[in-house]
């Protein structure tokens, strides 16, 4: 009985809520007709999201995540900004955390039990968004993709807990990864001698959603088809060379010698033979393919040492710390203030290390804000350590999150929206399922686990 009310009241909510927006679009094409269509859009696809139920929460944060917001192609090797309206991509941002989080309280969905952690991370965001207001002086100065994109780490990594089973990540993250690589096939048989990405933004931005995105793509499919699994990891390292993403190559070779660790201290050696596996087929693919060995051999000369890039970060690494020590607790108070002034002392408008920009910003109460997620899946990853066992979602998320880490000591990455709101997102949900995380108990002397509960029972009665 209580079931049928609940779909009742979904399907009433569904109908009052197609009547308002056709009430709404009626109006906005009296006035506008691009209005109207976008309004029509995005409550199209809320409410297939809504659809989705507990779902929808990852599904909505990888679609923002891995849309193409910025050309597919770069015409000048560089992109200045989105192709769409900054609000839009704010608003866009926002509805990915929130309109799942508002539609669960609405629908009264599992509830989380209240934590004092939550509470003080939710004031320490706030107080962060005040200081970022009152540095710039005008809301309007809010709407920016960078302000956006760290504010809302917090605020994913709140929704997120409600949506602590985890439902959907894997499907959402398979989906989202099959979207960023068909894009990048496509850009990459239009314009073979450009870098492929920058319709996430920037290259390196692109190989940081690939490694977050492709540990839970590949758990997704290797429950389904070996194949198809080894398909998606030879196409995702065919793409990661594209990028000529130097620092999402480290990111992978990280994430493989913390899965080799992981499993060898499990002693789950049939999936340390899967992952030897693939990396000879990646490495003979990689030696085999002249386009992709040229590449390679390019991002790793003997001239690196002297580029632009690396001299670049060691001007990064004096002036941050410069900054640092002059305004240590809550540095200059606005996203972004040292990229613009690396612009101006040089023709780079970034520090190159995500760690240090958000330190020089927003000093280290910011950077510690920033880094919460990654402090939640550095103590999930410590718990699978310490007790031998390897959950598979839990360390799905922990090496997508830990691949976009290795990728911000390189690079900008907490300015960047869509990487925030995996980062957020995954953390958020590893939150929850800590205290999940706990050595085998072995069952007890000559009861075979099979039959365990039925033997209790026989006892009791």
């Amino acid at each position: 009985m209580e079931r049928t009310v609940t779909v009742l009241s979904r399907r009433s909510a569904i109908i009052s809520l197609a009547a308002l927006v056709g009430l709404l679009a009626g109006a906005l094409v009296a006035r506008k007709t691009s209005d109207a269509i976008l309004l029509c859009i995005a409550i199209v696809g809320v409410l297939g999201l809504a659809m989705l139920g507990e779902r929808a929460f990852p599904w909505a944060v990888v679609i923002v995540a891995v849309a193409p917001w910025y050309p597919l192609i770069a015409g000048s090797g560089e992109v200045e900004g989105p192709i769409v309206k900054q609000k839009v991509f704010c608003a866009a941002i926002a509805a990915a955390a929130l309109l799942p989080w508002l539609w669960s309280l609405a629908l009264g969905g599992r509830r989380t039990r209240p934590s004092r952690g939550a509470l003080l991370m939710g004031v320490l965001f706030g107080s962060l968004g005040l200081l970022i207001y009152e540095t710039n002086g005008s809301a309007s100065e809010l709407i920016n993709t960078k302000v956006v994109g760290f504010l809302f780490i917090g605020v994913t990594f709140l929704c997120a807990r409600r949506f602590g089973d985890g439902r959907g990540w894997l499907a959402a993250s398979f989906g989202g990864l099959a979207l960023l690589l068909l894009m990048g096939v496509y850009v990459y048989l239009k314009a073979p001698s450009d870098r492929v990405g920058y319709f996430v933004g920037y290259p390196i931005t692109y190989g940081a959603l690939i490694v977050g995105l492709l540990p839970a793509a590949l758990l997704f499919t290797s429950r389904r088809s070996h194949l198809l699994a080894g398909a998606v990891a030879v196409a995702s390292a065919a793409l990661l060379v594209f990028s000529e993403s130097r620092s999402a190559w480290i990111a992978v070779t990280v994430v493989l010698v913390v899965v080799v660790a992981l499993q060898a201290r499990a002693g789950n050696y049939r999936a340390l033979a899967y992952v030897a596996s693939i990396v000879v087929i990646l490495a003979a693919l990689i030696v085999g393919s002249g386009s992709l060995h040229k590449v390679i051999e390019r991002r790793l000369n003997s001239s690196v040492a002297s580029s632009q890039s690396v001299t670049h970060r060691e001007f990064s690494y004096g002036y941050a710390f410069r900054n640092i020590e002059q305004r240590p607790i809550f540095g200059a108070g606005a996203p972004g203030f040292s990229g613009e002034e690396s612009a101006n002392k040089t023709t780079i408008g970034a520090l190159d290390n995500g760690y240090l920009s958000i330190s020089v910003d927003m000093g280290l109460i910011g950077l510690f804000a920033a880094i919460i997620p990654i402090g939640v899946a550095l103590r999930v990853l410590g718990r699978c350590l310490r007790f031998g066992v390897a959950p598979q979602l839990e360390l799905a998320l922990v090496l997508g999150i830990i691949g976009m880490a290795v990728v911000t000591i390189f690079y900008d990455s907490f300015y960047w929206a869509q990487i925030d709101l995996l980062l957020g997102g995954m953390g958020g949900v590893l939150s929850t399922r800590i205290a999940r995380i706990a050595p085998v108990t072995a069952p007890a002397p000559g009861l075979r686990p099979a039959y365990g509960r039925r033997a209790r029972v026989k006892l009791a009665l």
